[in-house]
Order: C-alpha cells, then structure tokens, then sequence
C-alpha cells in the first residue's frame, strides 16, 4: 500500500486551490457579506419601515374612503361610553322637610335645603352601625345570644324595636336586617359589642369612620340615635355616609330588602318576618318615573320625621336624605311625602 506524500502546511493568509474562484466560469466571486453592526441594523429596518409606510398608507387612506364614504381611516378610535346627562338642578321647595338633599350617585347634588345646618339624625345613625358591623363581621351566619342587660335602657327611652327577646339565639345577618328594616335598636347594641367589647368602643369606631369619609360635621354619641345633645350631624354629611356604605354588599343587600324572614329560633319557633319600615309607609304610593330600591327612616321628637332613600331613574341612582318633617310615628307620613315629591320632579328634570 504506497504511501500518501505529506501536505505541507500552507503559509499564513495564503488561500487553498481554487478559493476566491467562482465554481462557475464567467462569473464573479460571491463574497461573504459582512455582518452589520447594531446601528447599520437599526438604520436599514428604519429605511424599510419607511418605504413601506410610503407604499401602503395611501392604499390604507383610499380603502378608508370608499368603505365608509368619509375621509375618516377605518382604525379611527371607537369613543368610550359617555356618562349620563346631568339633569337639571331640581326645584327643592315647598317640602315638608326643612332639610333636604338629592345627589346623584358618582355625580353632583341635584337640590339642597339646609343640608349643611345641623341636626338630629335619630335612627339614621343605624346606617353607620350597620356599616361598621358588615365591614368587620364577615361570617353572617356566626350565632348571637341577645344579652338581658341590652334592653333596660332601651326599654326606657322606649326605642324602636325589631322583636328579638333576651336571651334568644339568632345570627349576626338577623341583626343587620333587623337593625336597617324595623330599625330594632336592640340588634343595633347586639352588633356593637360583637365588634367591640363596650358601645363607647364602638362609638369611637363610629366617629373615626365619619372622619374617614369626611363627615365633618357629624359626631356620634350612641350606636342608635337615640337623642343625645351632642349627637349631631347633617343631611349632606348622612348622604356621604349613604353613599359609601351602598360600596358594601352585605349592607346594600340588606338596606334594599323589603321584607326579610328570620328562620325559626329558640323562643320564635315559626320565625319573625321583618319588614321595611320605608316601604311599609308608602303602601302602593310611588313616584312616577323613578324605582324606589330602599331607604331608612329614623323619628325622635327632637329629630323629627327623616328618611336617607336609594332610587333608580334612568341608568343612574340616586341618594335622598331629608330632616325634621313635622309629624311622628304614628302622623301622616310626610318625609315619605316629600320622598315621592322631589323624586317625580326628578323624574321630570330627566324627561326634559
């Protein structure tokens, strides 16, 4: 077997047979091309962007034109959903309430009388005891035992009461409907002390929620409203409250809720039904155009008849609260009156 000659290294930068020669006879070397720099990259896609823009824009505009029959580019902008209209600001006079004010919800007030003087919010204080107890007690089927010593003060101030018995058994979603429906002072002092271990804690908690919510002019001295000099607020102030505590779902649930059954009990064995103390006093009267959802009445002799009510009209929902109609628990219902007043002139406002 002969032996292959040995090859010898070629010098440095010398080229092998037939390198640098087109295979093809008649044509030039095809040379590598050398890799472009980062820059040279950027600049040669900014050119082809360019001349592609130049090429095709002007087919875009035409296809524009012809669909639609404008000058317009079919990519235009679709326009974001626009809010509803402000209505017209609503006559507030001839009330029966000296204070009043009629919000739209995320909107501006509509009508105001004396909504900033102050005044005795009564059982509209429940409101707020409703929201801090939705707030904090997340489990609503957790069993409460109404405490004896709860009712002797409240039997005293003869307080509005939703029927729950000492010593009897119910849950804290009892208490809620109780406390906003019939406006029961007892489930309102239950609530308290499942969040705090006294009232006067509880009370504390009150007055740094209606801080929170810049309720500057309210300062709460009970969990109920019964009258208390010192226990103050206004009707701008409540609506504020109102406002916010209709974010909760648990307290929105409960504070549009007509009538609500409580299952049977240790000492009610066929149950209590509770019912709305707002729709209860309107019976078949409604305002026309508007959806009443809700509302809280609240009476002492001082405070006079209020109510804080939620309606619908339109697309959108508002927020009523009036003080001081003239009248008591058992009088011609006049803040109910002045309720379906105002919102059939809203209603009105809106139909233009």
């Amino acid at each position: 077997m002969s032996r292959q000659p040995a090859r010898r290294p070629l010098p440095r930068n010398a080229r092998h047979p037939g390198q640098g020669r087109s295979r093809y006879p008649g044509r030039r070397p095809v040379r590598r091309r050398r890799r472009d720099t980062p820059g040279q990259a950027m600049t040669r896609f900014l050119v082809s962007f360019l001349l592609a823009l130049a090429v095709f824009l002007p087919l875009g505009v035409w296809a524009g034109k012809s669909l639609q029959g404008s000058g317009e580019l079919l990519t235009r902008p679709v326009p974001s959903p626009t809010a509803a209209p402000t209505p017209e600001p609503v006559d507030m006079t001839g009330l029966n309430s000296p204070h009043a004010i009629l919000l739209r919800r995320g909107g501006p007030v509509l009508g105001e009388v004396g909504a900033d003087d102050p005044i005795y919010p009564a059982s509209l204080t429940k409101m707020m005891t409703v929201l801090l107890a939705a707030e904090t007690l997340t489990d609503l089927d957790a069993q409460v035992t109404m405490a004896e010593d709860l009712y002797p003060p409240l039997w005293e101030a003869n307080a509005s009461m939703a029927g729950f018995q000492p010593g009897e058994t119910v849950t804290v979603r009892d208490l809620l409907y109780g406390a906003l429906l019939p406006s029961g002072a007892e489930c309102c002092s239950a609530l308290a002390r499942q969040v705090c271990d006294t009232d006067q804690d509880f009370v504390a908690r009150m007055n740094a929620r209606a801080a929170e919510l810049g309720m500057d002019n309210t300062h709460f001295c009970n969990v109920t409203g019964l009258q208390d000099p010192q226990h103050q607020s206004t009707v701008a102030d409540l609506a504020r409250l109102l406002d916010a505590a209709l974010n909760n779902d648990t307290f929105r649930t409960a504070f549009t809720t007509r009538q609500y059954f409580v299952p049977p009990t240790n000492l009610h064995p066929d149950g209590i039904t509770l019912t709305s103390s707002m729709f209860d006093g309107l019976t078949d009267t409604q305002p026309a155009g508007v959806e009443l959802l809700g509302g809280k009445t609240g009476f002492t002799d001082e405070a006079g008849l209020c109510l804080a009510s939620l309606a619908r009209c339109g697309d959108s929902e508002y927020i009523l609260v009036t003080a001081g109609a003239p009248g008591d628990n058992h009088s011609e219902t006049l803040h109910l009156e002045d309720a379906v007043t105002v919102y059939t002139r809203l209603a009105a406002s809106i139909a233009g």
